[in-house]
């Protein structure tokens, strides 16, 4: 199982690093929810409000939990909100659990990201040019240093 955790972990982070690299900010699970619930619903960018925000995260929930096989595509709605029937129960896990297994579902639903990201790091071998979009914040001891040198 640590083997699985440790692709999760990798996989994982190559998502963060690939929302980070193409928004410069760090999404939440939250977000990522938000995010897959917008692209499953198709109508674009547009206001919600806070009940269609809540609708949007459970159609995404929906979505990635029918990539194991729990939840089914049942249509659309008349105003196109796509609903989904659940086919088989959930199994009982804990909070880290549950999270886990959205993280590896919105791994497999990003896929064509991770799998970008994973082809850039194999064809950037020296990163030292590569200049982080959000950086990283620095000690005081770095900012001493810093500011004897620029002195």
């Amino acid at each position: 199982m640590e083997f699985e955790d440790l692709d999760l972990n990798k996989d994982w982070k190559r998502l963060m690093y690939f929302f980070i690299r193409t928004t410069g900010k760090k999404p939440t699970t939250n977000t990522l929810l938000f995010l897959i619930g917008v692209n499953e619903l198709g109508k674009g960018k547009k206001a919600f409000s806070k009940e269609e925000k809540q609708d949007l995260m459970h159609i995404a929930t929906c979505k990635l939990l029918s990539l194991s096989g729990y939840y089914e595509f049942e249509g659309l709605d008349p105003e196109g909100w796509p609903h989904y029937k659940a086919i088989k129960p959930v199994p009982k896990l804990s909070l880290e659990e549950q999270e886990d297994l959205l993280k590896i579902q919105m791994i497999e639903y990003f896929e064509e990201h991770i799998q970008d990201e994973r082809e850039r790091e194999r064809n950037t071998k020296d990163v030292s040019h590569l200049k982080p979009v959000i950086k990283p914040k620095s000690t005081s001891s770095e900012n001493d240093e810093s500011n004897k040198i620029s002195e």
